[in-house]
């Protein structure tokens, strides 16, 4: 769990670097960074949960939420 968190935290931490470096007016930044704070708890409170509830059946844990980022599809040139 702590490496998710920890991950998730650094992904963070660089979303808030690319939008000073970015130049994003700090009010926008500052919502755009709460709703990124929000996910991000919601994420590690699923796992969480996910990895109690498998504990308490004696089962075995489910597969790990994929924290990596979606792979990016290749920008489609728009028409003029």
């Amino acid at each position: 769990m702590n490496d998710a968190a920890e991950r998730l935290a650094a992904r963070m931490d660089a979303l808030a670097a690319a939008l000073r470096d970015a130049g994003v007016d700090p009010t926008r930044a500052s919502r755009l960074l709460g709703t990124a704070a929000a996910a991000t708890l919601d994420a590690v409170a699923l796992e969480l949960m996910l990895e109690r509830r498998s504990t308490a059946r004696g089962t075995a844990p489910p597969a790990r939420l994929s924290l990596r980022p979606a792979r990016r599809r290749p920008a489609v040139p728009l028409a003029a």
